[in-house]
C-alpha cells in the first residue's frame, strides 16, 4: 500500500520546490515509534546543512534546511522529521535518532549528549554525519522519505577551563618582593590526570597563619601568555567576600575573596560551573622517622599521629630512642618527600626551631633516649622539644578498648599495638555503637575515659582530646576507626576510616 501511495504521489509532483517552515514544538509522534521500512527518495525532497552551531546559543538549534516537492496532492503532508546521527571519525560509534522539526531545528541537549558520549565535554567543534528521514502522509498512509546525508558541525556547551590554576594571596607572603601575589609564591591546585572537561575539579590545601587573608586565582593561560593579571583572573563580585562557598567570576570588576580566620583549609574549584567551596579542616599530621623505620607507605606508615592541641598546634610524647629523628607529613601528603615539614638544617638537635617545607631536614631530639614532647605550631611555623619531668612513666603490658561492643568482657578486649613507647595504635578497628573505655593489662586498675557522666564524651563530636585517668565511659557511634592513644598524656584520636 505504501508503494502504491508513493508512485501515486510521484506522478503528481512537479519538480519545482519550495522551502517549508514549522514549529519545532509541534505535537508529533516520537521517531522511535515508526516501524522500520525501506526509505525512498522523492524528486525535489532534499536537505542542506546550516552553518556551524554553538549549543550554548539556546534550547534548540537549526542544523538543516529542507525543500519539498510542490504541487503535492491535497491532503498530503511531509511530517515527523528525525535525524539519524553518527559521530564522524569515532570507531564503533552507534547511530542515534533524534527528533527534528521541519524548520531544521533539534534540541540542543540531544546533540550535547551525542557529542559528550563520543568526544567528551571539551568545547571544540565536532562533525556529526546525519541522515534525514520524514514521512509522506496521506489518508493514514505513510512512506518513509530520505535524501542525501548532511554534515552537522556543532560546538558543545561548556565554559573555558584552563589546564591548571594557581592561588595567589596574602597567606603566601614571604617578603615585600615575594608578597604572595606573584608567580614566585603562587600555589598550584591539584588535579587528576583526566581531561579537565571530564574532571573539572581542582583542589588545594592551604594554611593561613593570620586572619583576613585575601586571595584570587590565576589560570594557566595567563602564565603561558606571560600576562599574569590579564583577563581571565578568577575572583568574586564583592571585595573581601568571606563566604565559604560561592561563584567565581573572570570578567568585569573581579574582586579578591577572603578567608576570615587563621587555620587550615581545603579549597575545591568546580570549573564546569565556576564555583568554589572552602572547608576548614583539623589537619592530621604524622611523624616519619627512625621510630617508625622511615616508612613512607601511606597504607602502613601512618602509625605515629601527632595529637591535636588545637587546630594549629600538634604534639607527640614518647621516649625518643635510637636516632631520635623525625620529619612531619600532613596526612594528605603522606609519602611525598617534597611535602615534608622539618628542620631548616638536617640533624638539628636544638630545643626549638623553624618548621620549613621543601628541602626540610630531620629534627633530632636534644637528648636521645629521653622522654620528650615534640610540639609543632603551624600558626608560627615553629617547633620545640620539652623534656618530661617524669622520666620513668608507668609501663603497661597491654592497652585495649573495652565496651558495649564486646559486652565489657575483658577476655575479648580489642588490643592496641604499642608503636612507640607509651603510644598505642589500632588500625581499622570496627566498633558497634555504645560506650567504651581504654584499659591497661586487661584489668580495671588502670583505665581512661571521659569527664562528666557516662557517655558525655562522644567521639563523633570530639574525635580527639584528653581522657581522664579512671574516668567515665566514652561513647562511639558504630563505625570503623583508626585509634591512637598515649598512656602518659591520656591523649586519644578516633579517626574515621572512610
Amino acid at each position: 500500500m505504501k508503494k502504491i501511495l508513493f508512485y501515486t504521489l510521484l506522478t503528481a509532483v512537479a519538480f519545482t520546490t519550495v522551502s517549508c517552515d514549522e514549529d519545532f514544538n509541534e505535537d508529533v509522534a516520537a521517531p522511535q515509534t515508526w516501524p522500520q521500512e525501506e526509505a525512498i527518495t522523492l524528486p525535489g525532497f532534499s536537505a542542506a546543512s546550516t552553518a556551524s552551531v554553538d549549543l550554548a546559543s539556546g534550547d534548540s538549534v537549526a542544523v538543516f534546511t529542507y525543500t519539498a516537492p510542490s504541487n503535492l496532492p491535497e491532503g498530503t503532508t511531509v511530517d515527523n522529521f528525525r535525524l539519524e546521527i553518527t559521530p564522524d571519525g569515532v570507531e564503533g560509534a552507534k547511530a542515534t535518532t533524534v527528533k527534528a522539526s521541519s524548520n531544521g531545528k533539534v534540541a540542543s541537549v540531544d546533540l550535547q549528549k551525542i557529542i559528550e558520549d563520543n568526544y567528551g565535554k571539551r568545547p571544540v567543534e565536532r562533525t556529526l554525519n546525519a541522515n534525514l528521514y520524514a514521512n509522506l502522509m496521506k489518508e493514514g498512509q505513510a512512506s518513509l522519505l530520505t535524501c542525501e546525508p548532511i554534515a552537522i558541525k556543532a560546538t558543545p556547551e561548556a565554559p573555558h577551563i584552563a589546564s591548571k590554576y594557581y592561588m595567589v594571596g596574602d597567606m603566601f607572603k614571604v617578603d615585600d618582593v615575594n608578597n604572595g601575589w606573584n608567580a614566585a609564591t603562587m600555589k598550584a591546585f591539584n588535579h587528576s590526570d583526566k581531561d579537565v572537561y571530564e574532571d573539572p575539579i581542582f583542589t588545594l590545601m592551604i594554611t593561613t597563619t593570620a586572619d583576613n587573608q585575601h586571595w584570587k586565582i590565576i589560570p594557566q593561560d595567563n602564565i603561558d601568555n606571560d600576562d599574569f593579571w590579564a583577563v581571565g583572573v578568577l575572583g568574586v563580585a564583592i571585595d573581601g567576600d568571606d563566604s565559604m562557598s560561592g561563584s567565581l567570576i573572570n570578567t568585569g570588576d573581579v574582586k579578591a575573596a577572603k578567608i576570615a580566620k587563621a587555620g587550615m583549609y581545603s579549597i575545591t574549584l568546580n570549573m564546569m560551573d565556576y564555583t568554589y567551596a572552602i572547608k576548614e579542616v583539623i589537619p592530621e599530621y604524622y611523624i616519619v622517622g627512625a621510630m617508625q623505620n622511615w616508612n613512607a607507605d601511606a597504607s602502613k606508615g601512618k602509625t605515629c599521629m601527632l595529637y591535636p592541641q588545637s587546630k594549629m598546634v600538634h604534639s607527640y610524647t614518647t621516649q625518643f630512642k635510637d636516632d631520635a629523628n623525625l620529619k612531619l607529613w600532613l596526612g594528605s601528603d603522606f609519602g611525598n618527600w617534597d611535602a615534608c615539614y622539618g628542620a631548616a638544617v638536617d640533624g638539628d638537635n636544638a630545643a626549638s626551631g623553624t618548621l620549613v617545607g621543601i628541602g626540610a631536614g630531620a629534627a633530632v631530639c636534644p637528648e636521645k633516649g629521653a622522654f620528650y614532647t615534640f610540639t609543632a605550631d603551624f600558626s608560627t611555623m615553629t617547633y620545640k622539644w620539652t623534656k618530661l619531668d617524669n622520666q620513668e612513666p608507668k609501663i603497661y603490658t597491654t592497652i585495649s578498648l573495652i565496651g558495649a561492643f564486646n559486652g565489657w568482657d575483658q577476655k575479648t578486649n580489642i588490643d592496641l599495638k604499642e608503636v612507640t613507647p607509651h603510644n598505642w595504635y589500632g588500625s581499622a578497628v570496627t566498633l558497634a555503637e555504645g560506650q567504651l573505655k581504654f584499659c591497661a593489662n586487661d584489668d580495671w586498675a588502670d583505665s581512661w575515659g571521659g569527664t562528666g557522666n557516662d557517655g558525655d564524651v562522644n567521639v563523633a563530636d570530639q574525635n580527639s582530646g584528653k581522657t581522664v585517668y579512671n574516668g567515665k565511659n566514652m561513647f562511639a557511634p558504630a563505625g570503623t576507626y583508626n585509634v591512637y592513644f598515649n598512656d602518659i598524656t591520656g591523649e586519644y584520636v578516633f579517626q574515621v576510616v572512610e
